[in-house]
């Protein structure tokens, strides 16, 4: 089992004195979809922020692809790239070719390589043709999409979303879902995204960590949404679909749809089974 993140009893305080962060503990397997989930103030963008190296822990350890975090730094950030809740804290220049090359540029790669891989990071996310674009000029979706692609043109074994559907709409959504699935699928990448929008959890990952300050659960997502006290304690909602069949299965007095679905597609098929066998 190769990991890509594994961190142990990891603890944060902020110079005040605010503690951010209690005895963290985690692991993510290469090529892993996972999410962080918690309410605000939970403590998710700290740890993000530590994973990937921009903050420096209080106390325990973090190992990124097998190397302490705190050996080769330079060459760790290389390897995981993150996505910030706001896109304009990533877009700076005043061409979206310019944001997009930056990092490349200044790597030292050839002039060849760095058009390569700025056409190959804006084609994945649906961005070809605006390169030449402003980027305050993008629409709240396409600013995602490019802050997205300022990272992939690093090519980065481990990515990491903070609050990625934030200010998207229903559109927005979707196409997110799609290119964080082509991101897995197609190019093997390590997924970690945090968020409290449980809707669009069980569309992009396989696998969850409840934190607010401590991890007060962990396990797929079938198992972490069927235990409604446990998220209800840690300020959670379950997905909307989740929801109504735990309705349904109160209203019929029995657990009768047992997995209860978390998608839309799933409580298509179950809601099919329902009716062709109503006892």
């Amino acid at each position: 089992m190769d990991l890509a993140i594994e961190v142990k009893d990891l603890s944060y305080s902020y110079p005040d004195g605010f503690l951010a962060l209690d005895r963290v503990s985690l692991k993510v397997i290469l090529n892993e979809r996972v999410a962080i989930l918690g309410p605000n103030g939970a403590g998710k963008s700290t740890l993000l922020m530590l994973i990937s190296g921009l903050l420096k822990p209080s106390k325990g350890s973090i190992h990124i692809l097998g190397r302490p975090i705190d050996e080769n730094i330079h060459k760790i950030r290389s390897e995981i790239g993150i996505v910030f809740q706001d896109p304009d804290d990533q877009l700076f220049c005043p061409t979206l070719w310019e944001d997009v090359t930056f990092g490349p540029l200044n790597m030292g790669l050839s002039e060849d390589e760095v058009v390569k891989r700025g056409k190959e990071a804006l084609r994945m996310v649906g961005l070809d043709g605006y390169e030449e674009r402003a980027p305050h000029h993008l629409s709240a979706g396409e600013k995602k999409k490019a802050a997205i692609a300022t990272v992939l043109v690093m090519k980065p074994k481990i990515l990491i979303l903070d609050e990625p559907t934030a200010n998207l709409d229903p559109k927005g959504k979707k196409e997110l879902v799609k290119i964080i699935d082509n991101l897995h699928k197609n190019q093997k990448i390590t997924l970690i995204i945090a968020t409290h929008d449980m809707d669009f959890i069980p569309l992009i990952a396989d696998r969850a960590y409840i934190l607010n300050k401590r991890i007060i659960a962990e396990g797929n997502l079938e198992d972490i949404f069927s235990d409604s006290d446990m998220m209800m304690k840690a300020g959670l909602d379950l997905p909307t679909v989740t929801r109504l069949f735990e309705f349904i299965n109160e209203f019929m007095g029995s657990d009768k749809v047992k997995p209860i679905p978390l998608t839309i597609e799933q409580a298509l098929q179950e809601i099919k089974r329902l009716l062709k066998n109503p006892q």
